[in-house]
């Protein structure tokens, strides 16, 4: 018999380079990947451009309508956050028991359903109504739910981030663009302007988004046992109370700072100077944060700089109060913006990481529950107690502040590599 023959030196390296985890050093993400993000940021835009468009002006613009009255205006303006909070764990529990793209399909119907209310709406008691449905197509739970079923763990911040940074251009276009055209068109146009852009949402996710090749399903566990199985980690319930506190403030303070510019002399044509470098401050954080939380495994800490961020936007808003200084008003403006970027990427991708794939719907559920809870409060405790005692309004942000910086310390750990 023969002798095998011995492997060549190229035979035992090619061998062993199949055993290797094959890595992609040409791209970060795959195609599917980039083609899953790129969708879905873009739907996400399309949604959130059109709730953006309407923070700057509506709070002036409804005083139009029929009946309207501060409170009722109020109403009008947080309705969209309380429908969201209610609904945000069904939708995500449907999403992990049928699928994440016939949700969001029925959120962005419901949407446009309540848009088109709202761009016809001529007294305050039906513009409540348009507001509430809008607020019923609770996507965003979904939305993130799926983007962590395609894409991969070790990229998953950067996939958020690449949303994040889809929301944060909405946010800055939005304030840009509505002074000029609540102007000429009024809310009906506005909300005529967030049908159209909700449609072409709508028709992304049915040609474009691609399907998770492994869905997750959940079919026969009970509702309160999914939501106790979310809860029980004392990291899950910090991330949502960051989410609460992040959106009380964003509602709050994007209450308190379109009138108080105003009262300082600027017109909606020059707001522009002061959003856009916003914009791009918020971004360059958001970035650095996710980059540096995701390869460093340091989110605990990143986390600790943007509630300082939040915090200093407090204090230099309550010094404004006390000697008007409108340098100090454009300050807290942009350290609220640059502390709630840092947390705009990573809350997303911590929630997907830190529980098990058929719970990331619920998970994300619970999470953008807290967070539209936040959205509603904020927009009500504005209204109640701006024009009356607006140092006691922002001691209250001051407090929430304080109170997820002490959770933040004492439970929240950074995830182990088997997390991620």
């Amino acid at each position: 018999m023969m002798a095998p023959s011995e492997p060549s030196s190229v035979e035992v390296v090619q061998k062993y380079s199949n055993l290797m985890p094959k890595r992609d050093r040409g791209q970060v993400f795959t195609p599917l990947e980039s083609r899953s993000i790129l969708s879905l940021s873009s739907i996400m835009f399309f949604r959130m451009f059109g709730l953006f468009l309407v923070l700057p002006v509506f709070s002036l613009l409804a005083q139009t309508l029929e009946g309207a009255t501060p409170l009722l205006i109020g109403l009008a303006f947080g309705g969209y956050g309380l429908t969201q909070a209610v609904l945000q764990i069904p939708f995500g529990i449907w999403s992990d028991r049928i699928g994440r793209k016939p949700v969001i399909m029925a959120g962005l119907l419901l949407f446009i359903i309540g848009s088109l209310i709202a761009a016809f709406a001529d007294n305050i008691y039906l513009m409540i109504v348009a507001r509430l449905l809008q607020g019923a197509g609770a996507i965003s739970s979904a939305v993130f739910a799926l983007i962590a079923d395609l894409t991969r763990p070790e990229v998953r911040t950067r996939a958020n981030a690449g949303i994040g940074a889809s929301i944060g251009i909405a946010f800055g276009g939005a304030f840009f663009i509505a002074p000029f055209l609540g102007g000429f068109a009024g809310l009906s146009g506005i909300f005529g302007l967030i049908t159209l852009m909700a449609t072409i949402g709508l028709f992304i996710l049915w040609r474009f988004v691609p399907e998770p090749e492994k869905p997750s399903r959940t079919p026969n566990t009970p509702t309160l046992e999914i939501i106790k199985s979310v809860l029980v980690l004392p990291s899950i319930r910090t991330i949502d109370f960051g989410a609460f506190a992040c959106s009380t403030g964003l509602s709050a303070i994007f209450f308190m700072i379109p009138i108080q510019l105003s009262e300082q002399g600027w017109i909606s044509s020059e707001l522009w100077q002061i959003y856009l470098p916003m914009l791009l401050s918020g971004g360059l954080i958001m970035v650095g944060a996710a980059i540096v939380a995701e390869t460093k495994n340091r989110f605990r800490e990143v986390m600790f700089l943007g509630v300082v961020f939040l915090i200093a936007s407090v204090f230099c808003l309550a010094f404004f109060h006390e000697f008007q200084d409108k340098s100090l008003l454009i300050a807290g403006l942009f350290l609220f913006f640059m502390g709630f970027n840092v947390f705009e990427p990573l809350f997303p991708s911590l929630v997907t990481r830190l529980t098990n794939p058929t719970t990331k719907g619920t998970a994300s559920g619970v999470y953008n529950f807290c967070q539209f809870v936040g959205h509603f409060a904020g927009a009500a405790i504005a209204g109640i107690f701006y024009s009356t005692n607006l140092l006691f309004l922002l001691g209250l942000l001051l407090m929430i502040n304080l109170s997820f910086l002490f959770l933040l310390y004492k439970d929240f750990q950074n995830p182990t590599p088997r997390q991620k």
